[in-house]
């Protein structure tokens, strides 16, 4: 096995993240949009970014030593639905 080494060198592309949910749902969306947008607006999420990609993860407490990117930090402070190229 040599992903993790491959992995480890290899350079990252900048990809969004989404989520699929019911189609033709506008409450459940924006049930959905009021959680996400009220972690990012209060900080939190900057928690729990820091809590799994900046701490030690249990069970073996890996630390992935992965700080957050101006990009994603830009994200956060400015949620919002739109796609993105």
């Amino acid at each position: 096995m040599m992903d993790d080494v491959l992995l480890s060198g290899a350079k990252t592309s900048f990809e969004a993240y989404g989520f699929m949910m019911r189609k033709d749902d506008p409450e459940f969306k924006k049930l959905v949009d009021g959680v996400i947008t009220g972690l990012m607006k209060s900080g939190e999420i900057k928690g729990l970014y820091d809590k799994w990609f900046s701490k030690p993860v249990p069970p073996k407490n890996i630390n992935f030593e992965f700080p957050m990117s101006a990009a994603v930090k830009k994200a956060y402070d400015q949620p919002n639905d739109e796609a993105f190229e």
